[in-house]
């Protein structure tokens, strides 16, 4: 099927592309062609006339976990490892598949309304993957492991996850990848890292770990000492100090290379900095989360000086209390402006580039999506811009929307209906049930 999109700006988010108005061709789930007057060459085909809007790449939201939707609210003035305690999955605490299917159908759909058309989503359970999938949007999904829980079991249920995570990708649609993420160095031993280097680079699988969220990280690896390491003894977990840094032991296990999504990164040297921008690592900058849960700031400009693939995300919902990437842009545009005490820190353009080529170039989505070329999915938004005031800056106009302003969601050409309202009232009726039941 082909289509021709028109609109007052198109934003094809090459670097050499500026706003202007223009026409997206649109046929068999691919981009053909992009330009001015395509309809007057091609008369025959329809045209959708989007008027006063932008159209330009879907948003890549690239460290997500949807699954922990449900749990949005709970808990409040909580550090990293506290809100771990309180709201992680593990087990003993793991609630049952059909509430987590609607924790992640609702996840995903708020992504949707609000734009988004690719999520990297990190699932403890595998059930994002079928959530995601049915909501009509990309991902790379990353079957989460905690390879201390496995002890020195570990092959064998490795090996099982590894079956999972086979199982998953058959079971979904080519918009679907599966992945594995070791969760992060002090829920995963060497070994397991290691096997997980090992295996996802065998077998071409994309990875995905949580990296130096906070100061404790540190502590926990270099010495045993520190919050962390004081609740993982609580679970009866060993603490083995390795005297490195996070990222060190990422490295010596082999984790530091191109197809790996590291979510975080905080707390880094800027030689550490440099070594990841040189791995060709993606790099996935979550304000908002590191924001609530007082883990600090990322650094945003010694990222940018040494040309990291770096993407934006939201993490959970349980931990930035709403899956709304515009927020989301406009909290990450303040937040380095403040901290560095310059207004030029960081651009509107910069953040939407950020929130879109850069988080498929951090996913290693890059030949696929993130920016409207010929022969690149057809994953597209167009932002209603039609309340805008002459002279605005186009950048910041298309920052300062909301969900509410997007009137197209295309993935490979397909438009996309978010559930949000059949999702919520579906996940609440789960919970209320749980809630009854404990009575």
């Amino acid at each position: 099927m082909s289509i021709i999109y028109s609109a007052e700006y198109v934003l094809t988010m090459e670097s050499d592309g500026s706003p202007k108005p223009g026409q997206v061709w649109v046929e068999d789930g691919l981009i053909r062609e992009v330009g001015q007057a395509i309809s007057k060459k091609h008369p025959h085909l329809p045209l959708i006339d989007l008027g006063e809007a932008a159209l330009l790449p879907g948003f890549v939201n690239a460290h997500s976990h949807v699954e922990y939707t449900m749990s949005r609210g709970h808990h409040d003035s909580l550090n990293l490892w506290e809100w771990l305690n309180r709201v992680g999955f593990r087990r003993g605490r793991v609630p049952d598949a059909d509430l987590i299917a609607a924790s992640a159908r609702l996840g995903a759909a708020e992504c949707a309304y609000s734009g988004i058309t690719c999520l990297g989503d990190c699932s403890f359970s595998g059930i994002a993957a079928s959530a995601i999938d049915e909501s009509g949007l990309r991902g790379i999904v990353y079957k989460e492991l905690f390879g201390q829980s496995m002890g020195l079991d570990y092959e064998r249920q490795f090996a099982n996850v590894l079956v999972e995570a086979q199982r998953l990708q058959r079971s979904t649609s080519d918009r679907i990848t599966i992945g594995l993420s070791p969760h992060t160095v002090y829920t995963s031993s060497i070994e397991v890292l290691e096997l997980c280097a090992k295996t996802c680079t065998h077998l071409d699988m994309p990875m995905a770990m949580h990296l130096a969220e906070t100061c404790a990280e540190q502590e926990y690896t270099r010495s045993g000492t520190g919050p962390i390491a004081d609740w993982r003894r609580q679970l009866g977990y060993e603490v083995n100090p390795s005297g490195l840094t996070p990222l060190e032991v990422m490295r010596s296990a082999g984790v530091l290379c191109e197809n790996v999504a590291l979510a975080h990164c905080v707390h880094l040297s800027d030689d550490e900095i440099e070594m990841i921008s040189q791995s060709g690592a993606g790099v996935i900058h979550c304000p908002r989360s590191n924001a609530y849960l007082g883990a600090g700031i990322f650094s945003y400009n010694k990222f940018k000086q040494n040309d990291a693939n770096v993407g934006l995300g939201t993490d959970s919902a349980a931990s930035c209390l709403r899956l709304d990437f515009f927020e989301e842009m406009r909290f990450a545009a303040a937040l380095h402006r403040a901290a560095s005490q310059d207004a030029a820190a960081i651009s509107a353009k910069q953040v939407l580039e950020l929130a879109t080529v850069g988080g498929a170039k951090a996913l290693g989505l890059s030949k696929k999506i993130g920016c409207l070329k010929p022969g690149m999915r057809a994953d597209m938004i167009a932002v209603d811009l039609g309340e805008s005031l002459p002279g605005e800056d186009i950048y910041l106009s298309i920052i300062s929307k909301s969900p509410d302003s997007i009137k197209l969601r295309l993935v490979d050409g397909k438009p996309v209906s978010p559930r949000v309202e059949h999702s919520n009232n579906d996940l609440k009726r789960l919970m209320e049930r749980g809630e009854l039941e404990k009575q």
